[in-house]
């Protein structure tokens, strides 16, 4: 059996804040959202599904990647930058 991974709650809420931020900058309401998704990408997804995706944090990436092209944006991996006095976790 695989193990499935579960993201902390910090992470979980980190997501919460990240996608309700960036919906609340684009001036869009996760009813409007569902409706933008319906009808640019054909899905059925209804409000109460993504309102359980964003309480979850449970978005596939490539459900972010349509919600950020919807917008016009990309996701980017970028690099953090180090805190004075802070190591990167890579750099343990």
């Amino acid at each position: 059996m695989t193990d499935i991974y579960k993201p902390s709650e910090e992470q979980k809420e980190r997501i919460r804040t990240l996608v309700k931020g960036f919906l609340s900058e684009q001036n869009t309401s996760v009813y409007k959202l569902a409706q933008m998704l319906n009808e640019t990408y054909g899905r059925s997804g209804s409000v109460s599904n993504l309102l359980n995706k964003l309480s979850r944090a449970t978005f596939k990436i490539s459900e972010l990647m349509d919600i950020a092209d919807l917008f016009g944006y990309e996701i980017q991996f970028v690099k953090k930058q180090a805190i004075e006095g802070h190591e990167n976790k890579q750099e343990k």
